[in-house]
């Protein structure tokens, strides 16, 4: 990747050679990526550090509060419900005010409900705090999606996601593992830590993004509303395959923990096998996301929902720890294709002016799948492993069929929202 251009209006003193040293020390390392990515890079990893009540919550319900299987399936979603506000809000926020105060909010947000909701010993406080948990926990996520968009051209967007990615999953591996060790001493510890992670995750934000705090599109220039969003039929097509694809994928989170349970596995034991999936991803992603960016998108998206569907299909051949794992490492290979290309197809036929409302609707496609994954799971796994892991691989089925279906379109609206740079013609 080539380094950024210098700037030609700068005045001919030349900087300190210290100075010089440590700004091509910083050019070299950070690969043309700009302070301000590297500080949200470094507050997504704090944030997922500690990021352990969500796939324990259905162990806590159960164990703890002693909640029945089908009210913890409603209090889940109720959580999946306040995720769709949440997406929304933070896509219409950061068009409105900016990354800063959007991340910020969030994250520092979700930190406090947290605390309250290991405090709440009601179910209906129980169910009140879940909520706004889920109104402000992925608020910063269309947030820093749309930074990305801002900052970097489409060529470099993959990369910088992709880092986003990995910062997440390097944070989920250590918080799976972490967690699964700290919950033998009580599930009040995973409240307090989560808590504390999403709180410095948000001041690390305010600290140091208040350069680049509003997009870089000026705020009146942010135009529009998510009545022209929804207008929009390639990104509700593309949208449905995804909301099919997450749908499986909060399994992993949902059911997948109650099934383990039905086979006498104990929750520890869950947290070392959903490790497996942070471990596979912060390997295998540096070292296959760069070949994966460089193919057809859509080609890549196919591709991975299949993987995935096949992995989560073959959990219903499976009993134990090492079964577990397997399947496990399975469907994360189909996550890592998926994950190094979606976010750019979205920045790519996203229209300037509604990145964020574009990024909003996304999520909250997300989270209609955390909302739906555990209703509809629950009630499969009650019929049986057989039914529910069988209905995600035909799941996946379906949303590889609609991608293929999109390709003509999602090229020809890319091509036109992004054209290639014309090469500077030779001076006379």
């Amino acid at each position: 990747m080539s380094s950024p251009p210098h700037d030609t209006t700068a005045t001919s003193t030349s900087p300190p050679p210290a100075e010089s040293r440590r700004s091509a020390l910083w050019a070299k390392w950070n690969g043309g990526l700009n302070r301000t990515f590297w500080a949200v890079w470094a507050a997504t990893l704090t944030n997922q550090l500690g990021a352990m009540v969500i796939p324990y919550l259905g162990y806590y319900m159960t164990e703890e509060r002693h909640i029945s299987l089908s009210t913890v399936g409603v209090i889940l979603a109720v959580s999946g419900a306040g995720g769709v506000i949440s997406q929304l809000c933070g896509g219409l926020l950061v068009d409105r005010i900016g990354y800063r105060i959007t991340m910020t909010a969030g994250m520092v947000g979700t930190g406090v409900f947290l605390f309250l909701l290991g405090a709440a010993d009601h179910l209906a406080w129980i169910a009140v705090c879940a909520l706004l948990v889920g109104v402000t926990g992925d608020m910063h996520r269309p947030a820093s999606a749309t930074l990305v968009a801002d900052l970097f051209p489409a060529a470099e967007r993959p990369r910088a996601y992709g880092l986003l990615y990995w910062a997440v999953n390097l944070g989920y591996a250590f918080s799976m593992v972490f967690g699964g060790s700290l919950v033998r001493h009580g599930f009040t510890w995973l409240f307090w830590v989560n808590s504390a992670t999403c709180a410095a995750a948000g001041l690390l934000v305010w600290r140091s993004t208040g350069a680049a705090s509003t997009p870089s599109t000026s705020t009146t220039a942010r135009s529009g509303s998510y009545r022209d969003v929804v207008k929009d039929r390639l990104l509700l097509a593309y949208l449905g395959a995804w909301l099919a694809y997450g749908i499986v994928f909060c399994q992993a989170l949902t059911t997948l923990p109650l099934a383990m349970k039905q086979d006498g596995l104990s929750p520890s034991t869950f947290g070392y096998v959903m490790a497996v999936n942070a471990i596979v991803i912060v390997i295998v992603q540096p070292l296959t996301g760069p070949l994966l960016t460089r193919q057809d998108h859509s080609h890549v998206l196919i591709g991975g929902i299949l993987v995935l569907g096949l992995g989560f299909g073959s959990t219903a051949l499976v009993s134990t720890p090492l079964g577990y794992a397997c399947t496990v490492a399975l469907w994360t290979l189909g996550e890592i294709a998926v994950s190094s290309v979606n976010q750019a197809v979205i920045a790519s036929i996203a229209p300037e002016p509604l990145r964020g409302r574009y990024y909003g609707l996304y999520g909250m496609a997300w989270s209609t799948a955390m909302l739906t994954a555990p209703l509809v799971g629950t009630q499969l796994l009650a019929w049986g492993p057989g039914q529910l892991w069988g209905t995600c691989a035909f799941l996946c089925l379906c949303a590889a069929t609609g991608q293929w279906l999109l390709i003509p379109t999602i090229r020809a609206r890319a091509g036109r929202l992004n054209p290639p740079l014309q090469p500077t013609a030779p001076a006379a």
